[in-house]
């Protein structure tokens, strides 16, 4: 694969046990109505979603870029930052029992679009081996994403909205 191109495949979505964001929908406006899944996100409280993924087998070995687009429930103004992790399940090597300390990248805060329902599209980049838990090509993973809402940079009030995670080679 080149750089840019698309290697990550979600499989499904695995909310964690606790400090979850929130299933929800946002209807387009078209008739009849779109209804967009998105995952609710929280200004006070640190929420958390996992995605279950698969790395394809003709990744080239260089680091991702996962993208996280993402509207507001209702504001059109101030930042979000998002962050994001990588869990490897390596053939016979990873126990899914034993804790794993998720070691997050975080995005530069992200301005609110300017109107809701409108998207914006932050990157956080990953370099190959440790950065991203020496993730290898035709393994699965788990792509945890997170709000940051105790940093400084955070500034946006109400929900933010993640769409769906795009992992791209890098």
């Amino acid at each position: 694969m080149a750089s840019g191109d698309v290697v990550g495949v979600i499989i499904r979505e695995i909310p964690p046990a606790s400090s979850y964001a929130t299933p929800d929908s946002r209807a387009g406006g078209s008739s009849p109505a779109e209804g967009v899944p998105v995952y609710d996100f929280d200004d006070t409280t640190a929420e958390y979603m996992d995605f279950l993924c698969y790395l394809a087998d003709n990744y080239d070995g260089g680091g991702l870029t996962v993208v996280l687009p993402w509207s507001a429930t209702s504001a059109t103004s101030n930042a979000v930052v998002w962050r994001a992790a990588i869990r490897r399940f390596a053939d016979d090597a990873e126990d899914v029992d034993v804790s794993h300390t998720y070691d997050f990248n975080q995005a530069s805060a992200d301005t609110a679009p300017t109107a809701s329902g409108e998207i914006s599209y932050p990157t956080i980049a990953f370099a190959s081996g440790a950065d991203m838990d020496s993730l290898v090509a035709g393994e699965v993973f788990i792509l945890r994403v997170g709000r940051l809402p105790t940093d400084a940079g955070d500034t946006m009030t109400g929900d933010a909205e993640l769409w769906t995670p795009i992992v791209k080679e890098t």
